[in-house]
């Protein structure tokens, strides 16, 4: 437990207006710097005064793709995805075209089924580890119009 006499230095600096009240809010690169800002300003403050703000659909960098499952061809995909970068919220059908979020297409490609690989050791032991991923889903890139 902190003195009281630092405790009430911390709510002090806590109620104090800083720069980080004035920062604009309007492009992807200013909420990313505002985020980074208010994890160091809480961090310093010991409290969360500054909550992260995920920076709205429209202004994350697109990218057109075709979307597709390996797993079940025909059935649509409720994405959800929400962190300190995006909340996002929709479902993707097999074989339509979309404008997605870079950070959206990451999640999608990341996710698939681990493919585990044992290799024994000179000395007999043997490690076991994830070779790769089988991919779930299909995600091509689309230039036409």
């Amino acid at each position: 437990m902190a003195k009281p006499e630092t405790m009430d230095k911390l709510i002090a600096d806590a109620q104090k207006p800083g720069a980080i009240d004035e920062m604009p809010l309007e492009s992807y690169e200013d909420y990313k710097a505002y985020n980074a800002a208010a994890r160091k300003e809480n961090k310093r403050l010991k409290v969360l005064r500054y909550p992260c703000i995920p920076c709205p659909e429209e202004l994350h960098p697109t990218e057109r793709i075709v979307f597709g499952r390996n797993d079940q061809p025909e059935n649509a995909l409720q994405v959800f995805l929400s962190n300190h970068l995006i909340h996002f919220q929709k479902t993707l059908y097999p074989g339509k075209t979309y404008d997605l979020p870079r950070v959206v297409i990451n999640y999608l490609a990341d996710k698939g089924v681990p493919v585990w690989k044992r290799t024994v050791n000179a000395d007999g032991s043997a490690d076991t580890f994830i070779s790769h991923k089988t991919p779930r889903f299909n995600i091509r890139s689309s230039f036409a119009e």
